[in-house]
């Protein structure tokens, strides 16, 4: 299929940053599993605690699924985790939150699934020039591990986490620190992901919120955000960037 006309949204886009879980992963299919394995793990086989712990950050234990606020979502280690610690009864400091990250990069690693039509996307983006980064909540290292186990972290000019230095979303440091590393100016990116915090993280940086909701849920909680423009997936990216949406 030839090149389609540009949304007007996307008129002026030159770089694409991609959020991570729900945009190129698949969050339930991948987080649901692995934070029932973190969430076991801290309860050590306590029953009573491992209820606690879910019921504090929105995880739904008997589907494996979350609520829609649920920070697991959305947010990064801090707007969960001090929680658990609380619960737990032991300080939150860099060591505790080290140790959440690190059991879901083990536990997420395991569970890992990305969705099919990630790479002929990339591909597309990169044949026609078209740099590419990642802006996530999680931890950059687990980030990383997730593009390398995919074979996909080649296609990435940059990609960071809340804890590069550049703040987590919904702040706009991230997008700025894309924008920086290709030398464009942050309007002519597009920050693509399933979140209120991806939409307003592009906004504060200048860039264009694109939504993608590959999910009811997603559809739901992006609709008060009003995104540029809204797909259901890569296919619709594509071809709201003028590519060939044949993926």
């Amino acid at each position: 299929m030839g090149a389609v006309k540009r949304h007007p949204a996307l008129a002026d886009v030159a770089a694409v940053l991609f959020d991570k879980d729900g945009t190129l992963l698949d969050f339930q299919a991948t987080w649901g599993p692995a934070t029932r394995d973190v969430l076991h793990a801290l309860s050590d086989g306590d029953s009573v605690v491992f209820r606690d712990l879910s019921a504090s950050c929105g995880f739904l234990p008997e589907s494996g699924g979350f609520l829609p606020d649920s920070p697991i979502i959305g947010g990064y280690t801090d707007d969960f985790a001090p929680a658990w610690a609380f619960r737990l009864g032991q300080s939150y400091d860099q060591a505790f939150k080290s140790q959440v990250d690190s059991m879901f990069r083990d536990a997420s690693l395991r569970h890992l699934t990305g969705y099919d039509d990630v790479v002929p996307a990339l591909e597309s983006l990169r044949a026609h020039g078209i740099p590419i980064g990642l802006a996530t909540n999680d931890a950059a290292a687990t980030a990383q591990a997730h593009l390398k186990k995919l074979e996909i972290d080649g296609f990435f000019a940059f990609v960071a986490g809340y804890d590069s230095g550049y703040g987590g979303k919904p702040g706009g440091g991230m997008v700025e620190a894309f924008a920086k590393a290709i030398d464009l100016p942050a309007s002519a990116i597009t920050l693509v992901g399933d979140s209120p915090h991806d939409m307003d993280a592009a906004r504060a940086a200048g860039a264009v919120p694109a939504g993608i909701a590959r999910t009811e849920m997603a559809a739901q909680v992006l609709a008060d955000r009003r995104p540029a423009i809204t797909v259901t997936d890569l296919s619709g990216l594509l071809a709201a960037l003028g590519l060939s949406s044949a993926i």
